[in-house]
């Protein structure tokens, strides 16, 4: 049995060699006899105890730089056995030893613990200012996009009577999320709120199209918006932008009026003549308050029912308006008596809409006298006639089936408590309808209307058709708007109830297309956004379609507080949907896109009244409104200096009163100290450090800071110094502001006014050290060295600036009063140093081939000019050597010692 598992075992091991062995390889077959003869040669190989290896490896590795022996010293005298120990088992009652080891591993674990979350801390940092960086690039992108006007548009109808295609002035930026951040300005006079350097916009227009006749017709309005706001009055700005609509002349201009009118009634805005209020006025922002109210907050319901009550208000008048005409269009059908009361009315208008020709068929109708009687309650109820409507229904009492009896109970208690039925009453009628059969051809279109208003359910479960006597848009929307209920969460089951919320998602799901039948009328969703109070998201769908239009709706609504704005000035979308049943609209977008297109040369005041209404937003009491203030406040200051309307809009010298001092309570800047220090100090800095010096002069004296304005022209004479010893060619405009003459003229009517009375001497004679080094080089660049020279004693034009005595204290003093230097002096004053030695050397050699060319020895006048010049040279020398490397080099010193050594 032995022999067989042998057997076994040695098959199984050929079976696995020739498993490993490859194919392609020939396996080598030895006998006994060769595996030992091979055994004996690997045994000859190991090394002997005591014999010594051989010794060419060493050598070896010599040629290359190694020293093998030191190498095998070291690794042997390196002892392993401590690093392979075996840990010591802790004894369970070792409670010490436990402890320190717990501890080790804690600080262990803390550790790795610590680098872990460092790297993750990177990781999110980094990616959280990538994410905000992407941010604000994609947010200057969508704001430069949004300055595009096509070329070829030249005409209102070509701009905004084409619907379906591109009709806005703007690219809108796509939905996205807000980012927080710090609104940028430069040159802000006070750093709270809007930090420089992160973020620049810009009022430059590439739009050359002139004010057209709408822009000219919303732009009254608004200024005369912000006249009244100026005298704190009330002004009925939505009756005043109807009736500028009614003046453009545009294909869809009595749809946009309509949607003017449906806003006036669902606001309240009554009693109103031309602009002015005669009763219950509306004040400015009078909702915002309730309107960013919480959802559940009563003051928040209560707004939301008075809205909703404006918007079915508007849908009845209109119905009342259609109904008139419609009867006027058969009167022979109607026959409508002289002075018909609102019942009679009803009836005439069912005569006309059931007449025998081309009426709607009566069937299915409960009839009294040739007149549907639901159709009668309908009607009225429909004109919002809601007690004529009862009236009528208790009249046809006797008429209604037994069934029907407890509708005027129902009915009675809808009209009277303000179109709503209390809950126990509203769940038996529900349940009452509930049992009617599943027959809906057989019942009334109007009862089935009306039975739905009462028991304000979204649809009757028999789904009975009606849209034969409700077909148009309006009916759709009074029919639903009738039936939105509040939800009391403690006492009403949620299903079966048409919310306002509900509502406003059924018509985005149904969206644009649904309204807009045949691509004929775009508008006509907005005006479903108006009537069912979805005001921002109103506007962002106008503003894709009508880009000026929904601006001016949107200041509309803002003025009354009814538009929600993110809490970041900076938010980048046009619309953010952080609550999708309250978003919010990005207002500050709107605006100042509609301004880039105002801000060209023709209308910088157009603009400005568009930009204070941003103001609207603004608050001392919050973090986010003291943001919008000074937001807009670099929004104004950004419009003047970009439109270059200094004149106009903050005023000059002449016309101490620009534009925008006018305004000054309504950007919250209190006094003419603060309104310097806000708008016209910060434009003059910015203009300062963008080369503007004349604006800045021109700002500097609006506000009498003449300290400024010297600092100013010393500034630009060094500037111009700088550039005229560098060689560098300057442009018309720049040449423009570098002026010395004028600067001469400025300085000599200051000192003729005594202005200069009051200011630093060091500041003025500075300017004049400047001055008098302007007009030095101007003689060195024709060449006069002799007056140039003349201008170098210093003592008429007060420079001082180099030492030419012998006098190691004098000379030592002023080399140290370099430091205080303006550092674009000191950034030519190489070059001066050069030139005044070069003025010096020239005019040695004049001098030398004068006296050579026409004497036949040196004068003694000739000697004493020279000598001095020798002198100056000398001192000059001797003062650059005291001035420190980092402002004299090397090289220049040793071009000055040159000329020197020249001239002895």
């Amino acid at each position: 049995m032995a022999a067989n598992q042998l057997k076994d075992l040695a098959e199984r091991s050929r079976k696995v060699a020739n498993a490993i062995i490859k194919q392609d390889i020939p396996p080598i077959e030895r006998n006994l006899e060769q595996i030992e003869k091979q055994s004996r040669k690997l045994a000859d190989k190991v090394i002997k105890p005591g014999e010594e290896p051989e010794r060419k490896a060493p050598y070896f590795l010599a040629n290359i730089g190694i020293d093998g022996d030191r190498l095998s010293q070291e690794v042997k005298s390196i002892n392993v056995l401590g690093a392979f120990e075996p840990r010591e088992l802790l004894p369970d009652t070792d409670v010490e030893k436990f402890i320190e080891h717990k501890h080790q591993q804690t600080i262990s674990s803390i550790i790795k613990d610590g680098h872990t979350q460092t790297i993750n801390d990177y990781n999110s940092y980094f990616d959280r200012c990538l994410i905000h960086d992407w941010d604000r690039t994609k947010r200057r992108v969508f704001e430069e996009l949004g300055q595009h006007i096509p070329t070829s548009t030249s005409s209102d109808s070509d701009l905004f009577s084409t619907p379906g295609s591109s009709r806005s002035r703007f690219q809108t930026p796509l939905r996205g999320t807000t980012t927080s951040g710090s609104f940028i300005g430069s040159s802000t006079p006070r750093s709270s709120y809007v930090t420089a350097g992160e973020r620049k916009v810009t009022f430059r227009s590439e739009s050359t199209l002139p004010l057209n006749q709408r822009h000219l017709v919303y732009f009254d309005v608004v200024s005369k918006l912000n006249h009244y706001r100026l005298s704190k009055l009330e002004y009925g700005v939505i009756n005043e932008f109807t009736n500028a609509a009614k003046k453009i002349n545009v294909e869809y201009v009595k749809k946009l009026v309509q949607c003017w009118q449906s806003l006036v009634s669902i606001i309240g805005e009554n009693n109103v003549i031309e602009g002015r209020f005669t009763r219950n006025p509306l004040k400015e922002r009078h909702y915002a308050r309730a309107y960013m109210a919480p959802v559940s907050s009563p003051e928040n319901k209560e707004l939301y029912k008075t809205l909703l009550n404006g918007a079915k208000r508007y849908l009845e008048e209109s119905y009342r308006s259609y109904s008139s005409d419609y009867v006027n269009s058969f009167r022979n059908e109607a026959l409508l008596g002289g002075q018909p009361s609102v019942s009679n009315t009803a009836r005439a208008i069912l005569r006309a809409i059931h007449r025998p020709n081309g009426g709607i068929p009566i069937d299915n109708l409960q009839m009294a006298d040739n007149i549907p009687i639901w159709g009668h309650i309908y009607i009225l109820l429909r004109q919002g006639h809601y007690q004529d409507a009862l009236q009528v229904a208790q009249s046809y009492k006797n008429n209604f089936s037994k069934q029907d009896q407890t509708f005027i109970t129902y009915f009675t208690k809808f009209i009277t408590n303000n179109n709503s039925l209390p809950l126990d009453d509203r769940q038996k009628l529900v349940t009452e309808i509930k049992q009617w059969p599943p027959l809906p051809q057989l019942y009334d279109p109007y009862k089935c209307l009306l039975y739905q208003i009462v028991a304000q359910m979204e649809e009757l479960p028999q789904k009975p058709q009606t849209g034969n006597i409700s077909p148009t848009f309006e009916d759709f929307m009074w029919q639903h708007l009738m039936c939105v209920r509040e939800i009391n969460i403690e006492s009403e089951p949620v299903s079966g109830i048409l919310s306002l919320e509900r509502f406003q998602k059924k018509v985005r799901d149904l969206g644009p297309a649904h309204f807009n039948h045949n691509g004929k009328d775009p508008i006509q969703y907005f005006r479903v956004l108006l009537l069912t109070l979805q005001f921002e998201r109103a506007i962002f769908y106008l503003f894709h379609e009508y880009t000026e239009d929904a601006v001016h709706f949107a200041i509309a609504l803002a003025y009354y507080g009814l538009l929600r704005v993110p809490d970041s000035a900076e938010a980048m979308a046009l619309i953010v949907d952080e609550e999708e049943s309250r978003p919010k609209l990005n207002f500050n977008t709107i605006i100042y896109q509609y301004v880039r297109m105002l801000a060209n040369d023709n209308a910088p005041n157009t603009a400005f009244q568009y930009l204070i209404l941003l103001y609207l937003y603004g608050r001392r009491d919050s973090d986010s409104g003291l943001h919008q203030i000074e937001m807009c406040h670099y929004y104004v200051r950004q419009l003047v200096y970009d439109t270059e309307a200094f004149a106009e809009l903050v005023g000059d010298v002449r016309n101490r009163e620009g534009q925008i001092k006018k305004y000054m309570s309504l950007m919250y800047i209190d006094n003419e100290k603060e309104f310097n220090e806000i708008i016209v100090s910060a434009l003059a800095r910015q203009c300062v450090e963008d080369g503007k010096f004349k604006a800045a002069q021109s700002l500097y004296e609006l506000t009498e800071s003449y300290e400024e304005i010297i600092l100013l022209l010393n500034k630009m004479l060094a500037e111009y110094i700088w550039v005229s010893v560098r060689g560098v060619t300057m442009q018309p405009e720049t040449a423009q502001e570098f002026n010395p003459q004028e600067i001469k003229k400025v300085l000599h009517e200051y000192k003729t006014n005594q202005i200069t009375m009051s200011l630093p001497v060091d500041r003025i004679q500075t300017c004049e050290k400047l001055l008098g080094l302007v007009d030095f080089i101007e003689m060195y660049k024709m060449q006069n060295y002799e007056n140039a020279l003349n201008v170098i004693p210093f003592d008429n034009y007060n420079i001082d600036i180099f030492s030419f005595e012998k006098d190691i204290t004098i000379i030592k003093q002023k080399a140290a009063a370099i430091e205080v230097f303006d550092d674009q002096l000191k950034k030519c004053l190489e070059e001066l140093l050069l030139i005044t030695m070069r003025c010096l050397h020239s005019r040695y050699q004049q001098l030398k081939d004068q006296t050579s060319r026409w004497s036949p020895g040196p004068s003694n006048k000739y000697m004493e000019d020279t000598s001095v010049l020798s002198e100056k040279a000398k001192n000059l020398v001797t003062f650059a050597g005291y001035i420190k490397h980092s402002v004299l080099s090397t090289d220049i010193f040793q071009k000055l010692n040159e000329l020197e050594v020249s001239m002895r």
